[in-house]
């Protein structure tokens, strides 16, 4: 399985530290950002999805402060669905009920426990969302379907 990674300013460290420990049992493109020095998140968003889209890698990962801000990009390309995981019932269910080719994280949040977020917290919840498969069950494979429905109708 090959993942595409990247990440803005914020995420740097951890995505160092994460790309490491996938890279042993995965193949990982690394699309930057290669320093801590400021940057726009978009750009790594856009080229980590592009990977996904143009099947250079099966599925993306990224990190920003929050995630928010690189799942809002990373879902305005059609055919990409993104999540932010902030738990493993929630990187589970990316993949079962959402089926997310995306999966955000942040690095700037803490937990609701005040735990802070580290690559171990990363690297878990991503062979928890690799390994989950998605969902066989016809309410969740409709929803899916009503989802790529309003990007036909919506994406021009």
């Amino acid at each position: 399985m090959k993942l595409a990674v990247g990440s803005d300013h914020a995420g740097f460290r951890l995505k160092v530290d994460l790309v490491k420990k996938l890279s042993k049992e995965f193949k990982v493109i690394d699309f930057g950002t290669f320093s801590e020095e400021s940057c726009d998140y978009p750009d790594y968003a856009v080229k980590v999805v592009n990977a996904v889209l143009n099947k250079e890698a099966d599925c993306g990962i990224l990190i920003c402060a929050t995630g928010e801000g690189m799942a809002i990009v990373a879902n305005k390309f059609k055919g990409i669905r993104a999540g932010v995981c902030y738990s493993d019932d929630v990187a589970k269910l990316l993949s079962e009920h959402n089926f997310v080719n995306v999966i955000c994280f942040p690095s700037r949040i803490r937990l609701n426990n005040n735990e802070e977020i580290t690559a171990d917290l990363l690297y878990r919840w991503t062979k928890i969302w690799i390994e989950s498969k998605n969902s066989v069950e016809e309410r969740h494979k409709r929803r899916i379907k009503k989802i790529i429905a309003i990007e036909e109708a919506n994406f021009k």
